[in-house]
C-alpha cells in the first residue's frame, strides 16, 4: 500500500465512532482499520471499566457493536439496570469474551472473540520463551489470589510435599523465593506489587494493559509445564483469560483449573490440547472439587515422565498453539466475519 492510499484510508479510519477502541482488538493495528459509517454504526463496550455499570445507547436507529470484556449468564441471576432489558437491540452486534449455556437468549447476533487472548497477543508479540534443556522446577503454578479451586489445589500441594520442586505464587500466602530473582521489568513490577495480601493483577504495567497479561521469561523458562489457574469454575461458562493465553503463547504444556469442558471448548475454537500424552480426564468432571483433585492426579502422573521426551511428543501441538496465539487475525476471526459485511467501502 503506497503512502497516499494509506493516508486516505487512515482519514476514514479516524472517523469511526469507536471511543473505546473496540476495533483495535479485532482488526490489525498496523493497517488502517476498516471504515464503518458513523451515521449507521457505532462501537462501545457493553459495560464500563469496572464492569458494574451497563452502558446505555444514545438512540435506537443505529447499529451498535457492543464488546463485553468479562462474563455474565444472560437470563439467569443478572438483572439489567433501568429497563430490565439488555442495551443491545435486534439490529446490534455483540463481541463476547466468553460463551455460556444461555447465549441463545441474546437478542442480537454475537461472536466469540476473546479480548484477553488478543491483549496477551499484543502485549507479548516480541517475547519468545526459550525452551531450555535443563530447568530447576517442574511446574510454574501462579495461583494468584487464592479462591475456590486455587485454594484446593494449593492445599493438595502442601499435603503432598510439592512446595519445593515447583514455582508457586499464592498472593499473601506463599511464594517460591526464586520468583523474586527475576530482573526483567515485569518481574520487578510484580515483586513490588506482591508485598502483602490481595493483589490487583489488573493494575497497568507501563501504561499499556493489565500487568498479568505480560509474560515473565524468568518464570516460564524455569519450569517444564504450567498449571493454569483460570478465573471461572462455573460449568455454564467458557471464559479463557491471559492465564491460558500465556501458556499457549509460551510453547508450554499445561493443566488447567477451570470449568468443565474448558479443554473441549479450546479445541472447538481451534487450539490443540495434550491427550493422550497428558491425562485430561478431569475436563469431563462436573464437581469443581473433584475436578481439581483430578487435575492434581494428572500433575503427579506427569512428574514421572521424562520431560524432554514429552516435549518431543507434544512438539506439533505446542507449535500449533503458539502459532495461533501469535496470530491476532486468527484469534479475532469470528468477530471479523460478523463485522466485515458492515464495512463501508471508500
Amino acid at each position: 500500500m503506497d503512502t497516499r492510499e494509506f493516508n486516505r484510508l487512515m482519514k476514514y479510519a479516524h472517523m469511526n465512532d469507536d471511543t473505546n477502541g473496540v476495533l483495535g482488538s479485532i482488526y490489525n493495528n498496523e493497517l488502517p482499520h476498516p471504515y464503518f459509517n458513523p451515521e449507521d454504526i457505532g462501537f462501545t463496550h457493553l459495560r464500563n471499566s469496572d464492569h458494574n455499570l451497563w452502558l446505555s445507547r444514545e438512540d435506537s436507529q443505529r447499529t451498535i457493536v457492543f464488546q463485553d470484556l468479562e462474563f455474565i449468564i444472560i437470563g439467569d441471576e443478572f438483572q439489567w439496570e433501568a429497563t430490565g432489558e439488555p442495551p443491545c437491540l435486534e439490529q446490534d452486534k455483540l463481541v463476547l469474551s466468553y460463551t455460556s449455556t444461555n447465549d441463545h437468549l441474546w437478542p442480537c447476533e454475537h461472536a466469540f472473540s476473546n479480548w484477553h487472548l488478543v491483549q496477551t497477543n499484543m502485549m507479548n508479540n516480541d517475547t519468545f520463551v526459550e525452551q531450555k534443556d535443563q530447568r530447576p522446577y517442574f511446574a510454574d503454578i501462579l495461583l494468584g489470589n487464592l479462591k475456590n479451586m486455587r485454594q484446593t489445589f494449593f492445599d493438595l500441594l502442601k499435603e503432598n510435599d510439592q512446595l519445593e520442586n515447583n514455582l508457586i505464587s499464592a498472593f499473601g500466602v506463599y511464594k517460591t523465593p526464586f520468583i523474586d530473582q527475576g530482573t526483567a521489568d515485569i518481574d520487578i513490577f510484580f515483586r513490588e506489587l506482591n508485598k502483602g495480601g490481595y493483589v490487583n493483577t489488573t493494575t497497568q504495567f507501563k501504561n499499556k494493559n493489565f500487568a498479568s497479561q505480560f509474560i515473565s521469561k524468568h518464570l516460564l523458562e524455569s519450569s517444564w509445564i504450567s498449571i493454569v489457574a483460570e478465573t471461572i469454575d462455573d460449568n455454564r461458562l467458557f471464559f479463557p483469560t491471559e492465564k491460558t493465553g500465556k501458556a499457549l503463547m509460551s510453547n508450554k504444556p499445561f493443566l488447567v483449573l477451570s470449568s468443565k469442558h474448558f479443554l473441549k471448548k479450546l479445541r472447538e475454537f481451534g487450539f490443540k490440547t495434550f491427550h493422550p500424552f497428558i491425562n485430561e480426564d478431569y475436563d469431563e468432571i462436573d464437581d469443581v472439587t473433584e475436578r481439581t483433585k483430578k487435575v492434581f492426579e494428572s500433575f503427579i502422573e506427569l512428574q514421572q515422565k521424562d520431560q524432554t521426551i514429552l516435549r518431543k511428543q507434544l512438539q506439533v501441538v505446542l507449535e500449533h498453539n503458539e502459532k495461533c496465539m501469535r496470530n491476532k487475525e486468527w484469534l479475532s476471526r469470528h468477530a471479523r466475519a460478523m463485522l466485515d459485511p458492515l464495512i463501508t467501502i471508500v
